[in-house]
């Protein structure tokens, strides 16, 4: 089954310096699809120190669970985030975009 349009759960303010948690979910897709985060339309690597982009950025990623953790959050981190549900059955399904 492919998966429906996932939920994001981004909260809309987080302390610089604290932790933040992003959460997405979607409940159709079998087999359970894996995520993936955007941020400002750019997908987030799983190990932010591996891109020029993201390195900056300090964060763990679980594409099974769908949690993204920032530990701490930065400055930087302001931005527009999405997630995709994907699992290999249809086309991946976004999310709609919230700001941090």
């Amino acid at each position: 089954v492919p998966p429906g349009k996932p939920l994001a759960h981004v909260p809309s303010s987080a302390t610089i310096g604290s932790r933040a948690v992003l959460r997405c979910s979607e409940g159709q897709g079998s087999p359970p699809p894996t995520f993936r985060w955007y941020k400002d339309g750019t997908v987030l690597p799983p190990d932010p120190k591996s891109s020029p982009t993201f390195r900056n950025s300090s964060y763990s990623l679980d594409p099974k669970t769908g949690e993204l953790i920032f530990e701490p959050v930065g400055g930087w981190d302001t931005g527009d985030y999405h997630c995709e549900a994907s699992n290999n059955v249809g086309s991946p399904q976004k999310s709609d975009v919230f700001r941090m």
